[in-house]
């Protein structure tokens, strides 16, 4: 069995017009819900601090090279203690379609049992939509992560209608569910 999380990237700005979209960074808000989402899947789901693994923790983190996803990825890589060596860039994920991204996958290194994606909507919705079984992912606001099992030992036979939601995690559930811990990281007026 292989594991894919896909994350859209965080919040990012449009504070300075005329920036090229691959370029822009992320915002406040954007900054606070990668942490928040990164430290809650590090402890709930990779065995981070003292609670068990759900899922064997990533391998490698595989970004789209767009500022704002690289940001996001970066984020969970430090979160994650991971190595820089752990972190892979990779152009075709800006703004891929879903096709692109399930391309990516069936390369990915069979060594590897665990993979998260980092990139953009509508195509990492689209992705995770058509490759699920019997679930459906509503929405994917940013910052939201998509964590999936796929039947095969091997990357390269990874096809569509095929894998298993384990977990739908978005900023807004960690702010409703633990506000304590995560005030502030989504928007209220519930469109995030």
């Amino acid at each position: 069995m292989k594991y894919l999380t896909v994350i859209r990237h965080a919040k990012s700005s449009w504070a300075q017009p005329g920036r090229a979209d691959h370029d822009r960074p992320l915002n406040e808000r954007g900054l606070s819900a990668a942490g928040a989402v990164a430290s809650f899947l590090h402890r709930t789901y990779f065995g981070g601090g003292e609670s068990q693994a759900l899922i064997p923790p990533p391998d490698r983190l595989m970004t789209s090279t767009a500022a704002r996803a690289l940001a996001t990825a970066k984020i969970m890589q430090e979160v994650m203690g991971m190595t820089t060596e752990s972190l892979i860039l990779d152009s075709t994920l800006y703004l891929a379609e879903a096709p692109k991204v399930l391309n990516a996958v069936r390369q990915l290194d069979e060594n590897w049992r665990h993979v998260v994606f980092f990139g953009h909507n509508p195509g990492l919705h689209d992705f995770a939509e058509r490759i699920l079984a019997r679930a459906h992912v509503p929405k994917m606001p940013t910052c939201t992560a998509v964590l999936l099992a796929l039947p095969h030992a091997f990357w390269g036979l990874a096809d569509w209608g095929e894998a298993q939601l384990i977990g739908y995690v978005t900023p807004k559930a960690l702010e409703r569910r633990f506000p304590e811990l995560y005030a502030g990281i989504s928007r209220t007026d519930g469109e995030d």
